[in-house]
């Protein structure tokens, strides 16, 4: 119960910040938001932590102890081509229902199966790519420096202007809810066993490798397919009626059909079609190979309950308060000066990354791998910081218009140049606590916001998707700097501690002068 009550705690300290931030914009007039606003956003609070709280004990329980045994077994299979196949499989069954994903694709012109479709294939080849890097202890830097130098080559392909942010923001939402918990224990548990003296500084970076993936089948699917995209179109439904506040709720939960067809999926199918293939490949492969006790496949089975019952609460109140809201602060803080605007914006972006459900499970697990050495709190600090920049860049580039290109080939280069100065374990953080930064709170609030920031300073539909897409792409990246960074500062603390131990001189004391008589 203690246990439980401090998930509950820490809950509530992530989700309360980015609430008062909003209902703070409300009071002092910056944002009006009338009465029945004010309960729909007190009822997504509730909800928002109460939904963190079940999936952070569900994924415990279940996406965690699956990938824990799952790369436990895959590592010690004696045949590549199980390894290869299983592992494609989970990368790209995972990702093809990633509630963040799904999120996204309401948001770009690109039709939902195609996204999809690209994502997932791109996410399963890298997730082998990566389970071998790990098996055959590969430099990460040197895969990462190798594979944004074709992405980048990729990019001169297209008109990057118009496409690299939607690209890069797909893949940033790559790694969402249901995907990040399963790989993060994936990847630790296949270097545990096969990673000897590498084990630590492979047990992270294969969420980094995984987001490569959608970066580089996105590309190759506008470069053969760039005229069956759509122009971006605004519909999202603002803040106007809140006068049916259970209505909405349940707009968002359930299936939604009109003229006998299914308009809307619904988070509670949504959330199922994430969960259900890591379960059923979990159920066939254990069957075959990993036979465990039935008291434990029943306990695997209740905390995979509980994960389907938080992320359903958690997104729910997600889609059905802070992509409205998000929307609408955007246009709101539009109307300020410049100055002003960007200030809010990383004053949002710095608690965004604080709700992001599988950011906990990443820093725990950091502090787990590191033996409490790399603290929780130290790790959540740093890409609070990060995430709060990012916001401010893309607040500055939608309100000055310049392309994201700008900022993408030259953070890049900072970040893969800072790899060969961080330690490996830290790089290897670095890159997974990018893909993570960037879950359904960033694509539903952040992104929502951006785009009303976007119109506010006069952008067309037409302009959208090169003006205000590209804030996911920027939240995953700039942590990677951020990360790596401090990488750098502690390795220089331990050096400098190193080297104070050994200058001071050593008192001589005659009681521990051993004397030896002929």
């Amino acid at each position: 119960m203690k246990k439980y009550l401090n998930i509950l705690k820490d809950s509530t300290l992530s989700i309360l910040p980015i609430v008062l931030i909003v209902l703070a914009l409300s009071f002092t007039g910056l944002s009006k938001l009338n009465s029945n606003a004010y309960l729909l956003i007190a009822i997504a609070t509730v909800l928002l932590i109460l939904g963190l709280t079940t999936f952070q004990i569900g994924s415990d329980k279940s996406l965690v102890i699956v990938g824990k045994y799952m790369g436990e077994s895959l590592s010690r299979q004696p045949k590549l081509f199980i390894i290869v196949l299983i592992a494609f499989i989970l990368g790209a069954l995972v990702t093809c229902a990633e509630p963040s994903i799904m999120l996204l694709s309401s948001q770009i012109p690109i039709p939902s199966w195609l996204l999809i479709l690209a994502i997932s294939s791109g996410v399963g080849i890298f997730v082998v790519i990566g389970i071998i890097r790990i098996i055959r202890h590969r430099n990460l830097k040197i895969w990462m420096i190798a594979f944004y130098g074709l992405i980048f080559a990729l990019l001169l392909l297209i008109d990057s202007n118009t496409y690299s942010p939607i690209i890069f923001d797909s893949a940033g939402a790559t790694t969402g809810s249901a995907t990040v918990p399963f790989l993060l224990s994936l990847g630790a548990s296949v270097a545990m066993v096969r990673g000897e003296k590498f084990a630590k500084d492979d047990s992270f970076g294969l969420i980094g490798i995984a987001s490569i993936g959608p970066l580089i089948s996105l590309t190759l699917l506008i470069i053969f397919n760039s005229n069956g995209l759509t122009s971006y179109s605004s519909d999202l439904d603002l803040m106007g009626d809140t006068s049916n506040i259970f209505l909405r709720f349940l707009n968002h939960l359930i299936p939604v059909f009109k003229d006998g067809k299914m308009v809307k999926t619904g988070v509670l199918f949504e959330v199922l079609l994430a969960l259900i293939p890591i379960l059923v490949i979990f159920i066939i492969y254990e069957l075959i190979y990993i036979k465990l006790p039935r008291n434990e496949i029943f306990r695997i089975l209740f905390g995979f309950l509980y994960t389907f019952i938080g992320l359903s609460i958690f997104l729910c109140a997600v889609e059905t308060a802070m992509m409205p809201i998000g929307r609408y602060v955007g246009d709101e803080i539009g109307k300020l000066k410049p100055v002003f605007v960007i200030l809010i914006a990383f004053s949002i972006g710095l608690v965004t990354i604080l709700c992001e459900p599988a950011i906990h499970v990443l820093t725990k697990q950091i502090e787990d791998i590191s033996d409490g050495g790399i603290k929780k709190l130290s790790v959540l600090l740093t890409l609070s910081i990060g995430v709060g920049i990012a916001t401010a860049l893309c607040a500055i580039r939608s309100i000055f218009n310049f392309s994201i290109i700008y900022y993408l080939v030259p953070l890049y280069i900072l970040s893969l140049a800072l790899s060969f100065a961080s330690p490996n374990l830290y790089t290897a953080m670095a890159f997974d606590s990018g893909g993570v930064a960037s879950g359904p709170m960033t694509t539903s609030f952040v992104l929502p916001m951006i785009i009303g920031i976007s119109y506010a300073f006069g952008a067309t539909d037409n302009e959208i998707m090169g003006r205000a897409f590209g804030v996911i792409a920027m939240v995953a990246l700039i942590p990677i700097i951020a990360i790596q960074i401090l990488g750098i500062l502690d390795q220089a603390r331990i050096k400098r501690m190193t080297l104070e131990y050994f200058s001071k001189p050593i008192p001589v004391d005659d009681s521990e002068i051993i004397h030896f008589e002929a």
